[in-house]
């Protein structure tokens, strides 16, 4: 935290945004037994390649990566060796899914369990981050923001891979989402100035930034483009995870550590 950690902003986005597409193409999973489309194969392609390149790009966070083993030394106490686990299950059933998929033989059964273990993983990645050394996020926070993620993200990119009858629904998804993702964006900083010297730095570095501004805007502009078109245009997902990308570089670069004001008064 405290710098562009980029590793962990391109493994927490997406494993978010693949989490978020394998949510709705469960919710469709009927429409994808039947017939095993081409779009589906693809969905599910693309939902395994982003944990894969998620997978790929937190290694490069690891001080040792050929000592990735450990980290599921710590199971029963650590968070983070759960997220590990936790992703690590949503990978290979993900991979799985894919196979049944392109093979025409699909089971609804694992769409559900791939969508549950995808959401349990995302979970142990707001926990993993609810650190008791950051005051302004030892909370739920992590949580909220990254289920917004999920259900921004998830929606916007499934948009791609349905026909014309299914936008209407993930359009009426998406819609929410953005309204209730820039209302907790928006007032969280805010909220912030009111609590302890190194939570108030913290809502004084999102309140200064271009970044939490500009992922305000593409909120704001993403959900006026839905409410009025009902639908999801195609430039709309691109433009939501430009946004996304800033916010959660602002996430980990912005908020800081209690050490910020170490020796100082509270």
């Amino acid at each position: 935290m405290e710098n562009f950690e980029l590793p962990l902003v391109l493994f927490t986005l997406l494993t978010q945004i693949a989490v978020g597409m394998t949510i709705f193409a469960a919710l469709r999973q009927w429409s994808t037994v039947e017939g095993a489309t081409a779009q589906s194969r693809n969905e599910w392609l693309t939902i395994f390649a982003l944990v894969v390149v998620a997978v790929v790009a937190a290694f490069f966070h690891l001080g040792k990566p050929l000592g990735f083993f450990r980290m599921l030394n710590n199971l029963g106490s650590a968070w983070l060796s759960r997220e590990i686990l936790g992703f690590a299950l949503f990978g290979l059933l993900a991979a799985v899914t894919f196979y049944m998929v392109y093979a025409r033989t699909p089971n609804g059964l694992l769409f559900k369990l791939t969508a549950v273990i995808g959401l349990l993983a995302v979970f142990t990645t707001g926990m993993a981050y609810s650190s008791a050394g950051i005051d302004a996020i030892h909370n739920l926070l992590p949580q909220i923001f990254f289920l917004l993620t999920v259900f921004t993200l998830g929606p916007a990119c499934a948009s791609y891979f349905v026909g014309e009858k299914s936008q209407g629904l993930l359009a009426a998804v998406l819609s929410p989402t953005l309204l209730a993702s820039l209302a907790v964006r928006f007032v969280v900083p805010f909220a912030w100035l009111a609590g302890n010297t190194v939570t108030r730095i913290s809502g004084q570095n999102f309140l200064t930034s271009p970044l939490h501004w500009i992922h305000l805007v593409v909120l704001l502009a993403g959900f006026i483009t839905v409410q009025r078109s009902k639908t999801i245009p195609s430039w709309l997902p691109i433009v939501l995870l430009f946004g996304e990308l800033l916010g959660r570089i602002a996430f980990f670069a912005l908020t800081v550590f209690s050490s910020a004001n170490l020796g100082g008064l509270y």
